[in-house]
Protein backbone atom coordinates (compact mmCIF):
# COMPACT_ATOMS: atom_id res chain seq x y z
CA UNK A 1 0.00 0.00 0.00
CA UNK A 2 2.77 2.24 1.15
CA UNK A 3 4.75 1.55 -2.12
CA UNK A 4 1.53 2.26 -4.41
CA UNK A 5 1.43 5.86 -2.64
CA UNK A 6 4.35 6.63 -3.20
CA UNK A 7 4.41 5.80 -6.67
CA UNK A 8 1.35 8.29 -6.83
CA UNK A 9 3.37 10.83 -5.08
CA UNK A 10 6.00 10.34 -7.66
CA UNK A 11 3.47 10.63 -10.64
CA UNK A 12 2.24 14.24 -8.67
CA UNK A 13 6.00 15.63 -8.81
CA UNK A 14 6.88 14.10 -12.30
CA UNK A 15 3.52 15.54 -12.96
CA UNK A 16 4.53 19.29 -11.61
CA UNK A 17 7.71 19.59 -12.93
CA UNK A 18 7.09 18.38 -16.33
CA UNK A 19 4.01 21.70 -16.18
CA UNK A 20 6.63 23.94 -15.18
CA UNK A 21 8.88 22.25 -18.11
CA UNK A 22 6.00 22.74 -20.46
CA UNK A 23 5.14 26.36 -19.96
CA UNK A 24 9.23 27.19 -20.63
CA UNK A 25 9.03 25.12 -23.99
CA UNK A 26 6.14 26.98 -25.05
CA UNK A 27 7.45 30.79 -24.02
CA UNK A 28 11.03 29.68 -25.47
CA UNK A 29 9.77 28.54 -28.96
CA UNK A 30 6.58 31.22 -28.91
CA UNK A 31 9.44 34.00 -28.34
CA UNK A 32 12.65 33.53 -28.56
CA UNK A 33 14.12 34.36 -32.12
CA UNK A 34 17.19 32.90 -31.77
CA UNK A 35 16.43 30.08 -31.22
CA UNK A 36 17.56 27.32 -34.19
CA UNK A 37 14.67 26.28 -36.28
CA UNK A 38 15.02 22.94 -35.21
CA UNK A 39 15.91 23.22 -31.46
CA UNK A 40 12.47 25.93 -31.91
CA UNK A 41 10.30 22.76 -33.19
CA UNK A 42 11.52 20.66 -30.72
CA UNK A 43 10.64 22.79 -27.90
CA UNK A 44 7.16 23.29 -29.89
CA UNK A 45 6.24 19.19 -29.86
CA UNK A 46 7.04 18.49 -26.60
CA UNK A 47 5.42 21.09 -24.67
CA UNK A 48 1.90 19.45 -25.42
CA UNK A 49 3.52 15.97 -24.22
CA UNK A 50 4.80 17.57 -21.06
CA UNK A 51 1.60 18.75 -20.55
CA UNK A 52 -0.50 15.11 -20.64
CA UNK A 53 2.22 14.29 -17.66
CA UNK A 54 1.34 17.54 -15.85
CA UNK A 55 -2.20 17.30 -16.36
CA UNK A 56 -2.15 13.39 -14.79
CA UNK A 57 -0.22 14.97 -11.92
CA UNK A 58 -2.37 17.35 -11.13
CA UNK A 59 -5.65 15.42 -11.36
CA UNK A 60 -4.02 12.49 -9.36
CA UNK A 61 -3.36 15.40 -6.55
CA UNK A 62 -6.60 17.36 -6.53
CA UNK A 63 -8.94 13.80 -6.87
CA UNK A 64 -7.92 12.78 -4.01
CA UNK A 65 -9.39 15.60 -1.46
CA UNK A 66 -12.29 15.83 -3.81
CA UNK A 67 -13.40 13.74 -6.56
CA UNK A 68 -15.63 15.53 -8.75
CA UNK A 69 -17.26 15.04 -12.40
CA UNK A 70 -15.80 18.43 -13.10
CA UNK A 71 -12.19 17.38 -12.09
CA UNK A 72 -13.08 14.18 -14.39
CA UNK A 73 -14.18 16.58 -17.53
CA UNK A 74 -10.91 18.95 -17.04
CA UNK A 75 -8.61 15.70 -16.63
CA UNK A 76 -10.13 14.10 -19.91
CA UNK A 77 -10.35 18.03 -21.69
CA UNK A 78 -6.87 18.73 -21.12
CA UNK A 79 -5.55 15.32 -22.33
CA UNK A 80 -7.97 15.51 -25.63
CA UNK A 81 -6.27 19.38 -26.02
CA UNK A 82 -2.71 18.53 -25.39
CA UNK A 83 -3.11 16.00 -28.17
CA UNK A 84 -4.26 18.63 -30.32
CA UNK A 85 -1.95 21.25 -29.78
CA UNK A 86 0.75 18.23 -30.62
CA UNK A 87 -0.64 17.71 -33.85
CA UNK A 88 -1.59 21.37 -35.26
CA UNK A 89 1.93 22.26 -34.45
CA UNK A 90 3.20 19.54 -36.28
CA UNK A 91 1.07 20.29 -39.22
CA UNK A 92 2.11 23.66 -38.92
CA UNK A 93 5.64 23.45 -38.98
CA UNK A 94 5.19 20.86 -41.58
CA UNK A 95 3.55 23.44 -43.88
CA UNK A 96 6.58 25.58 -43.15
CA UNK A 97 9.36 23.76 -43.82
CA UNK A 98 7.33 22.49 -47.08
CA UNK A 99 6.63 26.13 -48.10
CA UNK A 100 9.97 27.20 -47.66
CA UNK A 101 11.67 24.55 -49.80
CA UNK A 102 8.98 24.64 -52.60
CA UNK A 103 9.90 28.94 -52.63
CA UNK A 104 13.39 27.94 -52.96
CA UNK A 105 12.89 26.59 -56.23
CA UNK A 106 10.04 28.57 -57.53
CA UNK A 107 11.91 29.88 -60.80
CA UNK A 108 9.30 32.73 -61.67
CA UNK A 109 7.58 35.27 -59.87
CA UNK A 110 4.09 33.44 -60.85
CA UNK A 111 4.70 30.24 -59.41
CA UNK A 112 5.84 31.83 -55.79
CA UNK A 113 2.37 33.59 -56.09
CA UNK A 114 0.46 29.85 -56.90
CA UNK A 115 2.68 29.10 -53.94
CA UNK A 116 1.90 31.50 -51.66
CA UNK A 117 -1.86 31.22 -52.47
CA UNK A 118 -1.82 27.51 -51.46
CA UNK A 119 0.29 28.22 -48.41
CA UNK A 120 -2.79 30.41 -47.37
CA UNK A 121 -5.09 27.87 -47.63
CA UNK A 122 -3.45 24.97 -46.48
CA UNK A 123 -2.52 26.93 -43.57
CA UNK A 124 -5.69 27.38 -42.61
CA UNK A 125 -6.11 24.24 -41.62
CA UNK A 126 -3.58 24.73 -38.67
CA UNK A 127 -5.39 27.53 -37.69
CA UNK A 128 -8.60 25.98 -37.17
CA UNK A 129 -7.02 23.16 -35.52
CA UNK A 130 -5.40 25.59 -32.99
CA UNK A 131 -9.13 27.01 -31.94
CA UNK A 132 -10.17 23.41 -31.70
CA UNK A 133 -7.24 23.19 -29.24
CA UNK A 134 -8.12 26.34 -27.33
CA UNK A 135 -11.79 25.40 -26.42
CA UNK A 136 -10.66 22.14 -25.25
CA UNK A 137 -7.53 23.58 -23.24
CA UNK A 138 -10.08 26.77 -21.88
CA UNK A 139 -12.65 24.14 -21.05
CA UNK A 140 -10.10 22.38 -19.12
CA UNK A 141 -7.78 24.96 -17.44
CA UNK A 142 -11.80 26.91 -16.48
CA UNK A 143 -13.08 23.19 -14.52
CA UNK A 144 -9.16 23.06 -13.07
CA UNK A 145 -9.55 26.40 -12.06
CA UNK A 146 -12.75 25.46 -9.60
CA UNK A 147 -11.05 22.68 -8.27
CA UNK A 148 -7.91 24.40 -7.22
CA UNK A 149 -9.92 27.80 -5.80
CA UNK A 150 -12.04 24.42 -3.96
CA UNK A 151 -8.74 22.79 -2.87
CA UNK A 152 -7.46 23.78 0.43
CA UNK A 153 -3.70 23.02 -0.64
CA UNK A 154 -3.84 26.04 -3.19
CA UNK A 155 -5.03 29.74 -3.27
CA UNK A 156 -8.51 30.36 -3.40
CA UNK A 157 -8.18 33.30 -5.81
CA UNK A 158 -5.59 31.73 -8.05
CA UNK A 159 -8.21 28.96 -8.92
CA UNK A 160 -10.81 32.09 -9.78
CA UNK A 161 -8.31 33.70 -11.82
CA UNK A 162 -7.55 30.65 -14.12
CA UNK A 163 -11.64 30.65 -14.45
CA UNK A 164 -11.52 34.21 -15.44
CA UNK A 165 -8.51 33.89 -18.09
CA UNK A 166 -9.83 30.53 -19.81
CA UNK A 167 -13.26 32.02 -19.95
CA UNK A 168 -12.34 35.40 -21.87
CA UNK A 169 -9.84 33.50 -23.93
CA UNK A 170 -12.58 30.82 -25.08
CA UNK A 171 -15.21 33.98 -25.08
CA UNK A 172 -12.80 36.06 -27.73
CA UNK A 173 -12.44 32.89 -29.77
CA UNK A 174 -15.77 32.22 -30.44
CA UNK A 175 -16.37 36.14 -31.29
CA UNK A 176 -13.77 36.48 -33.59
CA UNK A 177 -13.78 33.13 -34.88
CA UNK A 178 -12.63 31.75 -37.91
CA UNK A 179 -9.89 34.66 -36.91
CA UNK A 180 -7.71 34.89 -34.09
CA UNK A 181 -8.45 37.45 -31.67
CA UNK A 182 -5.45 39.16 -31.25
CA UNK A 183 -5.53 39.50 -35.97
CA UNK A 184 -8.37 41.42 -35.00
CA UNK A 185 -6.70 44.09 -32.69
CA UNK A 186 -8.16 42.12 -29.78
CA UNK A 187 -6.27 41.12 -26.64
CA UNK A 188 -4.48 37.68 -27.10
CA UNK A 189 -5.30 35.83 -23.56
CA UNK A 190 -3.23 32.97 -24.22
CA UNK A 191 -0.02 34.20 -23.01
CA UNK A 192 -1.54 35.16 -20.01
CA UNK A 193 -3.16 31.18 -19.17
CA UNK A 194 -0.04 30.15 -20.05
CA UNK A 195 1.66 32.41 -17.20
CA UNK A 196 -1.19 31.81 -15.30
CA UNK A 197 -0.54 27.78 -15.49
CA UNK A 198 3.10 28.35 -15.07
CA UNK A 199 2.52 29.86 -11.70
CA UNK A 200 0.10 26.52 -11.01
CA UNK A 201 2.48 24.23 -11.24
CA UNK A 202 5.27 25.97 -9.28
CA UNK A 203 2.77 26.56 -6.65
CA UNK A 204 2.19 22.46 -7.21
CA UNK A 205 5.64 21.49 -7.33
CA UNK A 206 6.47 23.03 -3.67
CA UNK A 207 3.49 21.40 -2.04
CA UNK A 208 4.91 18.65 -3.16
CA UNK A 209 8.24 18.87 -2.14
CA UNK A 210 7.54 20.78 1.16
CA UNK A 211 4.88 18.22 2.46
CA UNK A 212 7.13 14.87 1.10
CA UNK A 213 7.16 13.48 4.04
CA UNK A 214 3.68 13.83 5.13
CA UNK A 215 1.91 13.08 2.12
CA UNK A 216 4.33 9.55 1.50
CA UNK A 217 2.21 8.86 4.87
CA UNK A 218 -1.17 9.61 3.77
Amino acid sequence: MKSKKSTIHHLEKTGAISGILSIIFYFSAAVLPFIPDYLSRLLGFAFPLLWIIAFMGLYSFLKKESHTPTLEIAYLFGIIGAAIACSFIVVQQANFIWHDTAMEAANSEEAKSLLKASFKGANRVQAGLDVAFDIFITISWFLFGINIAKSSNFNKLLGWIGCLISAGLLTLNMLTFPQAPADTGLIDLGPFLGLWSLIVFVWFTRILFKNKNSTDQH
